[in-house]
């Protein structure tokens, strides 16, 4: 016999569980990090944000590809997710391509304009246009 086992975590425990992720990315235990954020999306799988999240850990050791993988896995899940546009954009912008960080990031921006996400594509496209590669 098999047991199924449902979990709904309430918006307050899933916060919860991101902030924790977020401190082990942040303090650089990068395994930690990836553990909650696979715990959260195992309890969350059709939802875009927890594969940005482990997009995030990618990008913090300097992993752009894998980064992207998470990001367009994102992107997939919810195609209108500024959250995940703005961070791939970030991950070409990183890799020094500017045209296709531009892409992502304006479409972000179209997406979320007044808010974090559209603020954070502003905010790298004005890097863009300031940072000049060798």
């Amino acid at each position: 016999m098999t047991t199924k086992w449902t979990v709904a975590p309430s918006r307050e425990e899933l916060a919860f569980l991101v902030e924790a992720g977020v401190i082990y990315r942040e303090a650089g235990n990068f395994q930690a990090a990836f553990d909650v954020f696979n715990g959260v999306k195992s309890l969350c799988p059709t939802y875009d944000f927890p594969e940005v999240f482990l997009g995030t850990v990618e990008f913090q050791q300097r992993n752009f590809d894998a980064a992207e993988v998470h990001y367009r896995k994102a992107i997939e899940l919810n195609p209108r997710s500024a959250f995940a546009y703005a961070h791939l954009g970030e991950a070409f912008l990183f890799r020094k391509d500017k045209e296709n960080a531009r892409v992502h990031l304006k479409t972000a921006l179209s997406l979320d304009p007044l808010g974090d996400f559209g603020k954070l594509a502003r905010r790298l496209l004005e890097m863009a246009d300031r940072v000049r590669f060798l």
